[in-house]
């Protein structure tokens, strides 16, 4: 079920949409529909566009992004700082072979060992395959290793490396808390992610003090360069497409 669903979350949203509602488009067009086929071959085009522009990609991203407050000075004390995977790269042979963490993992696990060395608890790092077949290592074993590298004792690490999404996130790491007669944790993932992060955690009852970090908008100001298109930010607002898709399909999921 789990591949099921990042399959067609994967196919909703990517450029392939595009490219059906311009063919969509175009076969109106070929059998008279006039009206229709103008108005989908024009979505086709015109849609990537305004989404790789960067107001409308802020648009998507500051309801996310300012769900939550930052991390703030007087937070309760946390039993841990649970540190939500990103991503990974598959390591290329000429490199070794080694799985790296993708910059969106890195930019968490900074905040995350942040947050350790201030509140002296122990580091849980989630994140497993999301297809079981890939030859990239766990998130999680990657980002011991870069921790450890760090200067972190690994006896301070917990890799949590059997999730694919972060529904088992949150249901992996209440296991392991649950065991450990941990009650509350400091939740770090990327500021767009942590509305549907909490939500997932809540409804596996496990109590969160929310730590975003790694915004992505660009808090109001703008420059020349943030109103022409790019691709950044069509992935950009393609991340947080996916979310808004996420946030629905955990709200209608049983607890």
């Amino acid at each position: 079920m789990v591949l099921v669903s990042a399959l067609v979350s994967a196919l909703l949203l990517s450029p392939l949409v595009f490219l059906l509602l311009a063919g969509a488009g175009a076969w109106l067009l070929a059998v008279k529909r006039r009206r229709a086929g103008l108005v989908l071959a024009a979505a086709g085009v015109l849609l990537p566009v305004l989404l790789s522009v960067g107001p409308v990609c802020d648009l998507f991203l500051r309801p996310l992004e300012r769900g939550y407050p930052p991390f703030p000075p007087d937070a309760p004390a946390v039993d841990a700082v649970v540190v939500l995977g990103g991503g990974v790269i598959a390591g290329a042979p000429d490199e070794g072979g080694a799985s790296r963490l993708s910059n969106e993992s890195q930019a968490r696990l900074a905040y995350g060992l942040f947050l350790h060395k201030r509140t002296s608890a122990p580091l849980v790092v989630s994140g497993g395959r999301v297809w079981r077949s890939s030859s990239a290592d766990p998130e999680a074993t990657v980002a011991v290793r870069f921790l450890v590298r760090l200067g972190v004792p690994q006896s301070l690490v917990t890799a949590e490396e059997r999730s694919r999404n972060t529904w088992e996130n949150a249901r992996e790491v209440a296991r392991i808390l649950g065991q450990r007669g941990m009650a509350r944790v400091a939740l770090v993932t990327s500021a767009y992610h942590m509305p549907r992060a909490m939500l997932a955690f809540s409804k596996a009852g496990v109590a969160c003090v929310p730590a975003p970090t790694d915004y992505k908008s660009s808090g109001g100001s703008l420059t020349v360069g943030d109103v022409l298109p790019s691709f950044e930010a069509l992935a950009t607002s393609f991340r947080a497409l996916r979310e808004y898709l996420g946030l629905l399909q955990y709200l209608l999921k049983a607890d």
